[in-house]
Order: C-alpha cells, then sequence, then structure tokens
C-alpha cells in the first residue's frame, strides 16, 4: 500500500481527496496531522478494485482513523465558511458534498464490521464514537455562517445554470440543514445537539443488547426423540452448533432467524416449541443488563422532544413530511386497508388450523402453534414436503439463479473473485460487468450466521457510487444468517429463505447498478424508506416464476431440474398463510407508529413498553394467536436502524413492487427488455436524482395501482367495498 498524506486545505482540483469518500487511488497532497500512516485506514489501498485490505485492519486504527477524519473534515468545512469568494454551488454546495471522504470511509468499514464481526472492542468504540460522529454532523448543519453560504445559494438556485442532479443537490442539502436544525432558535441548538448525541448512543446499545440477548441463549437437546419432526438437514446444523459449543451427544438452536422458523414449523414438541418462542419473544427483556426497555422507552421520549425542538407534533411527522407517504394519517390508513382483509383471511386460516390441532388434543392454539399448524395445513393442501423441497434450493443455485436473472433483465454478469481481502472467510466476492464487458462493481455475499453477527438480513457497501472528476464504481455486500451446516454438507435453503436471497439481491443490484455524479444519490443511500424497498421486493417475484425455477432449482446430487408438479405446488401456495404474514407485518407497523406518533407529554406517560404493545395491538384487534412481527425490546429496525415511524415502508414499497411485476406479467415476457430497459433507466442506475414518484412514472406511465398488492397477497376477495 501507498502512504497517504492527508491535506488539511481543501484543494481546488478536479478530484478532491478521497473523491466523494471513495477514490480506489487517493490524492497524495501535504498535510499536517499527527495520524499514523502505517494506520491502513489512512493510506491508498493497492488491493484489487480498492476492496479494504482487511487482515491489516486492526481494531485499534479506527480510533487513529476516525480522529484524523473529524479534523480533516473541520479543517474542510472552515475552508468552505472562509472562502472569500461569493458563495456557489461549487465552492459551497459540492464542496460540502465532497468533505468528509476520510471520517465517511472509516465510519463505513466499522459499521460494517460492528454488523458482521463485532467484538467487545469494536462494541466500546463504538458506545464511544456513535455520539462523537453525532456531534460532527451538528457542528455543520447547526454552523450559522455555513447555513447562510448553503442558503444564499438556495435563494439564487433558479438563476443558476445547473443541471437537474446538481439542481436536486442542492435541494437536499438545504433540506438537510433546515431538517436537522439550522432554523431552530440558538438558545435550543445546546438541547438539540444533547438530544442527537443521547439518541445515537442508545441506538447503539439497543443494537448491542440485542446481539449479545440472541447470541447467548441456545435449547440444548439431548434426547433425540425431541427432534421428531424436524428435516435432517436442520438436525445436522444443530448437531454442528452443539459441536462449536462444547454439547458433545446433543442438539443445539438458537434464536437466530432461519434456526427459529425451522424449529418453529417442523418440530413435533408443543413443550419445546413454546420453550424457544418464549425465548424468543422475550429477548432483550429481562430486566438484567441487557434488557432494552428502558432504553426504548428513553428514545421514544427523546425523539418527541427533539421533533418538537424541529417544528413537529411527533417524531412520525418529522419522519414522514420527506417520505411517500407524507403523513402519519396515509401511512396509517394505507396500513388499515391491508389490515381488515389480512384479518379476514388469518380467521380463515385459524380455522383450518384448528381442525388438525383437535386431533392432536389441543382445543386452543397459542402463538407457539401457529407455525407447526400452518405447516401441516400447507402439506396437505399443497403436498410439499419440506424434505422433498429443500434439495432443489442449494445455497450456491439459489446465489446463481439471482445472477441469471440479473444478467437477462440487465445484461450483467457476476465473475467470482479469488484470494481477494475478506472480512470472514465465509465471504465470497465477486466482480460485476456490463454489457460491454466494462466495470459494474464489487458484489460481496456473507450468508451464514454467527455468534458475532447481528441478525437478518441485510445490504450495505464499502463504497458506493460517484462521478465527480472520474468514475468510482461500488462495493456492495448481501448478508444473510443461514444456518451454517457441518463441514462437506450442502445449504440448504427453505423457500421463504430463497426469497429473502432475492430479496437483498435486489438491493444489492440497486447498489450496483447507480450511474450518478454524486455519492448522495447513490444506490439506496437517501433513498426514503416507503420507496428503497422497491428493488429489493421486485426482485423477489422472478424467484418463484416457473421459468426461473427451471433455471436454478435443480436436485443438488442429481441436477434433475425440479418437476413440474412441485413448482405448480409453489405458485399455488403463493398466497398460503398470507393472513398470517400480513396480520403480524401490519401489527409491528402500527407498533411503530404507535411508538413514535406520541406528543412529548404522551411519551413521559409510558412507563411499560410491554403494557403499552399490549394497549395498542388490541385497539386494533389483533388475533390473540399472533404476535407482531417484532417486540419492542429486540425492534431493531426502529430502535437501531434507520426504521423509525417508517417500518411500514415495506408493505408501501409492496405496492410499486407489485404494480410493477404486473407490467412484466401483462406483456407476456417475465424478460421484457423493452421494461427491463426502463426499470434499469430510471429506478436502478437512477437512485436519488429525482424524487420517487417521478421516477416510477418515468418507468411504469402511469401511478402505482394497489389491486396488484392485494392480488399478490390473495387477499382482493377480502376487502370491504361496501
Amino acid at each position: 500500500m501507498k502512504l497517504l498524506r492527508l491535506s488539511l486545505t481543501l484543494a481546488a482540483a478536479a478530484v478532491p481527496l478521497f473523491a466523494s469518500a471513495q477514490s480506489d487511488s487517493l490524492s497524495d497532497t501535504n498535510m499536517n496531522t499527527a495520524a499514523d500512516l502505517s494506520n491502513p485506514l489512512i493510506q491508498e489501498w493497492d488491493t484489487l478494485h480498492g476492496i479494504p485490505p482487511f487482515a491489516l485492519i486492526k481494531d485499534d486504527h479506527f480510533r487513529e482513523a476516525m480522529e484524523a477524519g473529524f479534523e480533516l473534515q473541520r479543517a474542510e468545512v472552515k475552508a468552505i465558511i472562509e472562502n472569500p469568494g461569493d458563495p456557489t454551488f461549487s465552492n459551497t454546495i459540492e464542496a460540502l458534498e465532497l468533505s468528509g471522504a476520510l471520517i465517511e470511509r472509516t465510519f463505513r468499514i466499522f459499521g460494517n464490521l460492528t454488523g458482521t464481526d463485532t467484538n467487545s472492542n469494536l462494541d466500546a468504540l463504538e458506545l464511544e464514537m456513535s455520539p462523537r460522529n453525532s456531534q460532527r454532523k451538528d457542528e455543520i448543519y447547526l454552523n450559522e455562517d455555513l447555513f447562510q453560504r448553503v442558503s444564499a445559494v438556495y435563494e439564487a438556485r433558479d438563476e443558476l445554470d445547473l443541471d437537474q442532479e446538481q439542481h436536486r443537490l442542492l435541494e437536499l442539502t438545504y433540506r438537510d440543514f433546515v431538517r436537522a436544525g439550522a432554523a431552530v432558535p440558538v438558545e435550543s441548538r445546546a438541547r438539540l445537539t444533547e438530544l442527537n448525541a443521547q439518541l445515537a448512543v442508545l441506538s447503539a446499545r439497543f443494537g448491542q443488547n440485542l446481539r449479545e440477548e440472541t447470541k447467548v441463549f441456545e435449547m440444548v437437546i439431548v434426547d433425540g426423540a425431541d427432534l421428531s419432526g424436524l428435516p435432517s438437514d436442520v438436525i445436522a446444523a444443530a448437531r454442528e452448533t452443539a459441536r462449536k459449543r462444547g454439547h458433545n451427544d446433543a442438539w443445539v438452536f438458537g434464536l437466530d432467524r432461519s434456526s427459529f422458523e425451522a424449529f418453529m414449523a417442523h418440530a413435533e414438541s408443543r413443550q419445546l416449541r413454546r420453550q424457544l418462542f418464549d425465548a424468543y419473544r422475550s429477548r432483550a427483556a429481562h430486566e438484567n443488563d441487557t434488557d432494552n426497555q428502558k432504553i426504548l422507552l428513553e428514545m421514544a421520549r427523546l425523539r418527541a422532544e427533539r421533533a418538537r425542538l424541529l417544528g413537529f407534533e411527533t417524531h412520525a411527522d418529522y419522519q414522514l413530511a420527506t417520505r411517500m407517504a407524507k403523513s402519519p394519517d396515509s401511512a396509517e390508513k394505507f396500513l388499515l386497508q391491508v389490515w381488515k382483509p389480512g384479518l379476514a383471511r388469518a380467521q380463515e386460516e385459524l380455522r383450518d388450523m384448528r381442525e388438525l390441532a383437535v386431533r392432536d388434543g389441543i382445543d386452543e392454539l397459542s402463538p407457539w402453534d401457529w407455525w407447526y399448524y400452518a405447516e401441516r395445513v400447507r402439506e396437505q393442501k399443497f403436498t410439499l414436503d419440506t424434505d422433498q423441497l429443500k434439495p432443489f434450493f442449494e445455497l450456491s443455485q439459489v446465489r446463481d439463479g439471482a445472477f441469471y436473472a440479473a444478467n437477462r433483465l440487465f445484461g450483467v454478469s457476476f465473475q467470482r473473485l479469488e484470494d481477494v481481502p475478506v472480512w470472514n472467510p465465509d465471504v465470497q466476492a465477486f466482480e460485476v460487468r456490463g454489457p460491454e464487458d466494462e466495470l459494474i462493481g464489487i458484489f460481496m455475499a456473507d450468508y451464514y450466521a454467527r455468534d458475532s453477527k447481528s441478525g437478518g438480513a441485510w445490504m450495505n457497501t464499502y463504497r458506493n457510487a460517484s462521478d465527480v472528476g472520474r468514475e468510482i464504481r461500488p462495493i456492495v455486500t448481501n448478508n444473510l444468517n443461514l444456518i451454517k451446516p457441518p463441514e462437506g454438507q450442502p445449504t440448504l435453503l427453505s423457500f421463504d429463505e430463497v426469497r429473502t436471497l432475492f430479496h437483498e439481491f435486489g438491493h444489492g443490484l440497486q447498489g450496483l447498478l447507480t450511474t450518478v455524479r454524486y455519492e448522495r444519490f447513490s444506490g439506496t443511500s437517501g433513498l426514503p424508506r416507503d420507496y428503497v424497498e422497491l428493488c429489493s421486493q421486485v426482485m423477489e417475484h422472478w424467484a418463484q416464476e416457473p421459468e426461473m425455477l427451471q433455471v436454478y432449482a435443480r436436485d443438488y446430487r442429481s441436477g434433475e431440474v425440479i418437476p413440474d408438479d412441485l413448482i405448480a405446488n409453489i405458485g399455488a401456495a403463493a398466497t398460503f398463510n398470507q393472513g398470517f404474514m400480513t396480520t403480524e407485518y401490519v401489527a409491528a407497523s402500527l407498533l411503530d407508529l404507535a411508538w413514535h406518533t406520541m406528543t412529548v407529554e404522551e411519551a413521559e406517560n409510558v412507563d411499560d413498553a410491554r403494557a403499552f404493545e399490549v394497549e395498542v395491538l388490541n385497539g386494533y384487534g389483533l388475533l390473540p394467536e399472533i404476535e407482531p412481527r417484532y417486540r419492542s425490546p429486540y425492534f431493531s429496525h426502529i430502535f437501531a436502524g434507520g426504521y423509525s415511524a417508517g417500518y411500514y415502508a415495506y408493505l408501501w414499497a409492496e405496492i410499486l413492487d407489485a404494480d410493477a411485476f404486473t407490467a412484466f406479467k401483462d406483456s407476456g415476457d417475465i424478460f421484457n427488455p423493452e421494461l427491463a430497459g426502463r426499470f434499469k433507466t430510471y429506478i436502478m442506475e437512477a437512485g436519488g436524482r429525482e424524487e420517487p414518484e417521478i421516477l416510477y412514472r418515468k418507468f411504469r406511465g402511469k401511478d402505482p395501482d394497489i389491486q396488484p398488492l392485494l392480488r399478490i397477497r390473495g387477499l382482493a376477495d377480502k376487502v370491504d367495498t361496501g
């Protein structure tokens, strides 16, 4: 690696230092800083395509790089403010966009690693640096002199010769300052800064507590009879987990989602199902050092107070003002459109399951029974046996199926890269190239669960796309939490896990295909939460299309293509259990809105998180046999992620993805090149350079319709038209 000499002067060069925070090659300029130049985070990387040199990055390097990054951005912002020239788009808006490259790059690497391979050192640093990073942003957005320059350019926007993307960057930069509190009275800004710092620490602590609670639990089974009903691959994985945890002649099940759902759907032991269910649902609510209940109550109060300081009645009003829903009332009204038919369908599903439960001597179903009896009804109605189906969904074949869909739709190809830096031995890296063999970016897949990794599934980036001075291509990651089988055994996926892989791959494609000038608009960066799920959810539709299944669903042992009768059953079962899945999801979304539509006074009067949940969900008529997808103490989307007051977004985006895929289906070709070209241009490549409503209309030629969503979920006949 080459040494990088950081400059504390904002250069006027065409490619500023760390251009768009993502340069593969970084400029050598003079510097005056105490940073250790042997620190790989403060160096130019000569790795292939600028992939971070993970093996060289040690825990101690992060603090030093962060301190250097803080110092450098302060100098860059100071240079903008003290520029003797009149404020212009170039010397103010664009210069601010390009500032902070070192600190942004460092935090991007740090955030990825704390999510996938954390340890106690990184956890401690996260708690220390989260408020520091919050303070860094406040120093920028609450700086009156800087806001005056930004405002001057904004007020003159109609007189400037700006192209569409420059105009968009100017508008959003000004909006960022206003929403961050630049117009808040000076006497209130100290409190605003304090609130931001406190919330940053609480959010980090919430995520760490949840990760620890998930990691430490284990249900140890020593009697093989208790495994009755479980698929063979699930049993083998539990045996391997037990071996790794030091339990001889036993099987261990944890609280990662794949392990939990597999056990709940197939284990015949009702007692053990309840034991695992109770452990999963009580995570981070044990009144111990990793309890999240007081944390989330405090976060609700502080968010409400911050919203009021910023001129909004509630946190939800603040959050949704810049999203497609626009207001909490609009989001709730939309959710209830789907809630009512979802409940009606769930009641029908409950009746079907009760018939089977009664035969087992169970008069009343409990929440820990739903997965099990739903699976029995599925097997009965659609002749879908898990052990029969899973051999057709081996992990590498499913992944290659997603690659195939991307190639057919968008002309991109994936080539495995060997001997490149990765953060964990399980990670696979791929070079992504376009129709003309041009480099599109790097795709990195981290599919397996481990104790050092956060739960769930997500897409992230180590580098975003930009094109200021020269083109920078992205490094995108997909993360799942699949159960890792014993050495030499295949990783076999349930069909729900197949859809999850395609979902995250859709996010990845948007991150890879973006062709924008400014990183602000790259991929999923800065997109409204109720729009960002379009690209991910639309890819799920291809996963279950017969034409696609015939390509990637092959028996890993024989290579046999999945039989037509199984394909037909998968299609027929597509709307099965949608009442439950819709209801548990909408319940969580309504709970999210309830937490964040409280005023300051209302939030201060809530002192029991569980009682609040029960009151809210009973008020909407949630069936007692169904729990919300997330209880509040482990609802990381809204308390440790970016979905506060926005968990409804997945369903809102489903209006878009269902409508979009319907266009392909109605055309008679799920790979329709004309539609795929428009989707690539106006959705995948465009990122956030225009308002989402505008981009969607450019693709579709009209506004989306909710009917395809209801039809695909099998709920259209349950809508009350009276």
